[in-house]
């Protein structure tokens, strides 16, 4: 292990609170529709990429059953231009402003100084893996790091990793890992930044340490590091709210609200005498009194039963008032299935006749069973639905139930009305038809939402 000095950020901190102010303030009164310009056009060129190869890149480990991890569109932000030089000047943190920059919470965070430097490093035959740095409350954590050695650049695909406790444990977490390609010839040796975005499972503790290995030239190279609690010991506000909502005769109690600098966690329980099934809030969000909006980009549970959000942190902002808001719920009906011939590959029955059987192709001693759900407008297409669920079965025409593998990816393309769900089913001489269980469909109403959280 190499160790190097301690990235100067109190240096810059004075600086960097004055742009903040600034920044602050012209967020406030900056027009949105160039930016919303700029949003969508993103989101559509993303759109006609399959979602298969980017869930790659997201890795959960998780040792509750039935905890559901839910992963929405990362809210875009701005960077402040004074934050991004004076990042680029500290030594070992220049390549990561690009990288943290959709979000806001890691921002605000490295503006107040609230980054642990690391430095530490494993090299072995040319290879060298150095963790930079951390970016860390008792439930969430960055950790920024570089890779670099033969044929390392920015084309390199994702690296396998472990991520162990100091007693040997896998962390019980969920784990995103982010990476963008560029445009690095062919054969160059070119640093790569990349980061772990860690999220505590409910009711795990952030642990005093970790043991993060990668694989690099088919070799393990690993680094143990401190997690330094004291830097956010304290820095947890909890909040208890106890406010009902009904949306299209379906109640819900907001149970409370924790804010840290990295994210704020908002808990929703359903009513148990809900005749619909929840598929979640449209375009939830938290709102400052200055109009800021703090957006959700994971949680866990079920909305149906209950759902702890995520949202973008407020914590370094301090604004006086903070509301959950809402446009309405994404809702279905209960017990609905789809009843397929997969030897004709025809549709028999389905709701509505707005999901179809696409395609049946065999894979690997598998086969993969696509199905499009038609007639989509643009806000059926933004939840993402489960479809079928997770660990579940379907029956053939003897009522003999087989497994369904976890989902293989969602494809849908912005010029389109329809989406399309990929699954493995096994490779057998099934009678048909098939009947596959329902759990998520198009449905929703329209109705605002305001909540006071504090």
């Amino acid at each position: 292990m190499s160790e190097a000095k301690e990235t100067p950020f109190r240096q810059a901190n004075q600086a960097l609170r004055s742009d903040i102010d600034h920044v602050n303030q012209e967020l406030v009164v900056m027009p949105e529709l160039a930016l919303d310009a700029a949003i969508r056009s993103g989101i559509e060129q993303g759109r006609k990429r399959s979602i298969r190869r980017n869930r790659k890149r997201w890795s959960v480990s998780m040792i509750a059953a039935g905890l559901s991890v839910i992963l929405l569109l990362t809210a875009f932000v701005r960077v402040s231009p004074v934050f991004a030089s004076i990042v680029k000047e500290i030594p070992g943190f220049s390549g990561f402003v690009e990288l943290i920059q959709g979000d806001n919470s890691l921002i605000t965070a490295m503006e107040n100084d609230f980054i642990q430097p690391i430095k530490l490093s494993d090299e072995k035959n040319g290879y060298i893996f150095t963790v930079d740095g951390i970016i860390a409350d008792d439930q969430r954590m960055a950790i920024l790091y570089t890779v670099e050695g033969p044929g390392i650049n920015g084309n390199t695909g994702f690296l396998d990793y472990k991520l162990k406790t100091s007693d040997g444990k896998d962390l019980v977490a969920s784990i995103g890992s982010s990476h963008y390609p560029n445009d690095d010839a062919e054969g160059s040796i070119v640093p790569v930044h990349q980061y772990l975005d860690i999220l505590m499972g409910e009711g795990s503790k952030m642990p005093e340490s970790l043991q993060f290995s990668l694989l690099l030239g088919g070799q393990w190279l690993k680094v143990d590091f401190p997690i330094e609690h004291k830097r956010f010991e304290g820095m947890r506000e909890e909040i208890s709210i106890e406010q009902k909502v009904e949306v299209g005769g379906q109640r819900f109690t907001v149970k409370n609200a924790v804010i840290t600098p990295l994210q704020i966690a908002v808990t929703i329980e359903a009513d148990a005498t809900n005749d619909k099934h929840a598929n979640g809030f449209i375009n939830i969000a938290l709102v400052d009194e200055k109009g800021r909006r703090y957006e959700s980009n994971s949680a866990f549970g079920d909305s149906n039963t209950s759902i702890t959000r995520h949202f973008k942190s407020s914590y370094f902002v301090k604004p006086k008032k903070l509301t959950l808001i809402a446009d309405g719920l994404y809702m279905s009906e209960n017990n609905l299935s789809i009843t397929v011939d997969t030897d004709k590959i025809e549709t028999l029955s389905s709701p509505h006749n707005r999901l179809l059987l696409a395609s049946k192709e065999l894979l690997n001693g598998e086969y993969e069973v696509k199905f499009d759900l038609l007639n989509q407008d643009e806000i059926d297409k933004k939840p993402g639905y489960t479809l079928f669920p997770h660990g579940g079965t379907f029956k053939d025409g003897a009522g003999v139930s087989y497994p369904i593998s976890d989902s293989r990816g969602v494809q849908w393309n912005s010029n389109e009305d329809k989406v399309t769900y990929v699954y493995r089913i096994p490779a057998a001489d099934y009678k048909q038809p098939l009947t596959f269980s329902i759990e998520q469909y198009p449905g929703y109403v329209l109705k605002p939402i305001s909540i006071p959280i504090k």
